[in-house]
């Protein structure tokens, strides 16, 4: 038996075989002295744990009851996680695939590069006195060229990453919603087990003293006719 069924308080089941002989007086003349007297009256105690307990209302029921303090900390690590999947949610739009703070950024920065050099390549044709001709239009629009193929490439490059971290935040507030649920779970798992434990433990004690009960109501009744065949013998010896 594990360590907490050992703290549960049992005393027999005898009386429903007294009562069918008449009483504990006879039980007492069946049994004689030999028999305990926690045989005589089932009871069973109430078991008490830190933020748990129990209260046996019959050998067939057993009540298992939280503190208060208890409900009140699995509320309030429901709340926090509760919390925290609120806040990670909040930072799902910062990531969203092509839409988010990196693809953004990184626009921005391509975009502002080729403002600035494509300025320049048109100040340096200018000067040149090449800016209208085929050779400056040329050269503008391969640099244009090259910059679009830069941004492309931005933008793939941090839809992949935005891609991943959306991914991430997704299953980190997953598993923030879930842990808000699990924690009153695991509680509920715990006593269930511990339920299980003791009435296991109550039922073999019920059995074991049952068992003892027959044994000693083998040996009373044995006792009985031993008795009455020594009156009877007594009787025909007389005749």
């Amino acid at each position: 038996m594990s360590s907490i069924t050992k703290n549960i308080g049992l005393t027999g089941v005898l009386g429903v075989g007294a009562g069918l002989l008449g009483g504990d007086d006879a039980s007492d003349k069946l049994f004689g002295d030999n028999i305990p007297g926690e045989l005589k009256r089932p009871r069973l105690t109430s078991f008490e744990a830190p933020g748990l307990s129990a209260e046996f209302l019959s050998p067939e029921q057993l009540a298992l009851r939280r503190a208060p303090g208890v409900e009140s900390m699995l509320s309030g690590i429901s709340s926090a996680f509760t919390d925290q999947a609120n806040q990670i949610g909040g930072l799902r739009p910062l990531v969203e695939p092509g839409f988010g703070r990196l693809t953004e950024s990184g626009i921005r920065a391509v975009r502002d590069a080729r403002r600035a050099t494509m300025g320049d390549l048109r100040q340096n044709l200018a000067r040149r006195r090449v800016l209208g001709s085929s050779f400056g239009a040329d050269d503008l629009a391969r640099t244009g060229a090259e910059f679009a193929k830069a941004e492309d490439k931005v933008t793939s490059e941090a839809f992949i990453k935005e891609l991943a971290m959306s991914n991430e935040l997704i299953n980190q507030q997953a598993q923030a919603k879930a842990n808000s649920f699990l924690q009153s779970l695991n509680q509920t798992n715990i006593e269930s087990q511990l339920a299980a434990q003791m009435a296991s433990g109550v039922s073999s004690i019920l059995s074991n003293n049952a068992q003892m009960i027959g044994q000693m109501t083998n040996t009373g009744a044995d006792r009985m006719l031993n008795v009455g065949g020594t009156i009877a013998g007594s009787f025909f010896g007389l005749g």
